[in-house]
């Protein structure tokens, strides 16, 4: 077998164990799963599991700060397509981050509530991502505000309004319900325009 090989191979079975890690502390709890079962679901052995992560918050903090990380990239990524004006980069941002959390409902679930089990030093390396997609949308409605198309009395309390309702949909989103997780965003993104008072030009 060559490198190129082993090395894919690596990845796999990584993959497996936090894929698996993140459905059982879905149905379980982080409290309850135990690494002999992630290790028995992602079909290797519990010595395997130890060869890819030092325990079981090591697994948890892979997973949440990923998701952290992918949706603070998706909504930049979102808010730079949408061009200069705060309300089109606001009902962007909000679309990105609900459609981030429709998509990936488990993990955005997970990160809600299991996020304290982890001690301060790991709790700090997944809040970063957090802490930056909060920014994005301060930035936008401070900016929503100054130039008179966001009615806001207290920009940090709308912005936690809205992302604490876009958090929600992991509660409720389900694939096969009536809606496609973009039109669940699309809705959410006229949503989070009402919330900062939107006024059209």
């Amino acid at each position: 077998m060559n490198s190129r090989s082993t090395n894919v191979d690596t990845r796999s079975v990584r993959q497996r164990i936090l894929d698996t890690a993140l459905q059982e502390f879905f149905d379980f709890g982080f409290h309850a799963a135990t690494l002999r079962n992630i290790a028995k679901s992602a079909g290797c052995s519990a010595a395997n599991v130890y060869n890819h992560f030092e325990n079981k918050d090591e697994i948890l903090v892979e997973i949440l700060r990923a998701a952290s990380d992918e949706q603070f990239t998706a909504t930049r990524n979102a808010i730079r397509k949408a061009g200069a004006s705060p309300s089109a980069q606001w009902a962007a941002a909000v679309e990105a981050h609900a459609l981030y959390t429709a998509s990936n409902a488990q993990a955005c679930l997970v990160a809600n509530t299991e996020l304290r089990y982890l001690d301060e030093v790991d709790r700090k390396r997944v809040v970063g991502s957090r802490d930056a997609q909060e920014h994005q949308f301060i930035a936008i409605a401070e900016a929503g505000v100054n130039c008179g198309e966001f009615v806001i009395p207290l920009v940090h309390q709308a912005v936690t309004a809205v992302l604490t309702m876009c958090s929600g949909i992991a509660l409720w989103y389900r694939d096969d319900g009536p809606l496609s997780a973009r039109e669940v965003a699309k809705s959410y993104g006229q949503y989070g325009l009402n919330l900062v008072g939107y006024r059209p030009a």
